[in-house]
Parts: structure tokens; C-alpha cells; sequence
């Protein structure tokens, strides 16, 4: 990321420009990214058994299906490592 990048991050997190990327930032900080990437492991479970029965086309079905298993993916290596840190300290 570039200098001018960095500027343009900081500045939609501060001015409220971006909600999403401000509230994210928000939750980061509080919680940190490891337990946040661990409970959006949670979401996606009930999100992907949701999507089964909504009422979406497949590609939709499709999109909210991988992203969801993309981030259970990630949110299961967080556990095994979470996991790993603890029983080695």
C-alpha cells in the first residue's frame, strides 16, 4: 500500500465516509482481527444454511456459498492456530 493509499484508508475510516470500513476498523480494535475472523466463522455457518432455502438465484446462491465457505475456511486455520498458541505457552 502506498502513501497516498494509507491517506485515503485513514481518512474514510476517521470521516465516517466509508460506514462499513469504519465500523470494521471499530471492531478490529476492539476485539482484534483473530477474534473477529473466528466469529465471522460463525456467521457464515448460519448464513450459508440460510442461503439453501432463501429465495435466490443461483448465482446468488453460488456467490453468498463460496464466500461464506472462504471465511469459514479462514476462521477454522484462526481456531487451529489459536488453538496451537495455547497449548505451546
Amino acid at each position: 500500500m502506498d502513501v497516498q493509499a494509507r491517506e485515503d484508508f485513514w481518512k474514510a475510516v476517521e470521516s465516517g465516509e466509508d460506514p462499513l470500513l469504519s465500523a470494521m476498523n471499530s471492531l478490529v480494535e476492539r476485539w482484534g482481527l483473530p477474534a473477529l475472523i473466528m466469529s465471522m466463522g460463525t456467521i457464515a455457518q448460519v448464513l450459508s444454511e440460510d442461503a439453501l432455502d432463501a429465495d435466490l438465484t443461483p448465482n446468488q446462491r453460488g456467490l453468498i456459498l463460496s464466500a461464506c465457505a472462504q471465511v469459514a475456511n479462514l476462521s477454522d486455520l484462526m481456531h487451529a492456530e489459536m488453538a496451537h498458541l495455547q497449548a505451546n505457552n
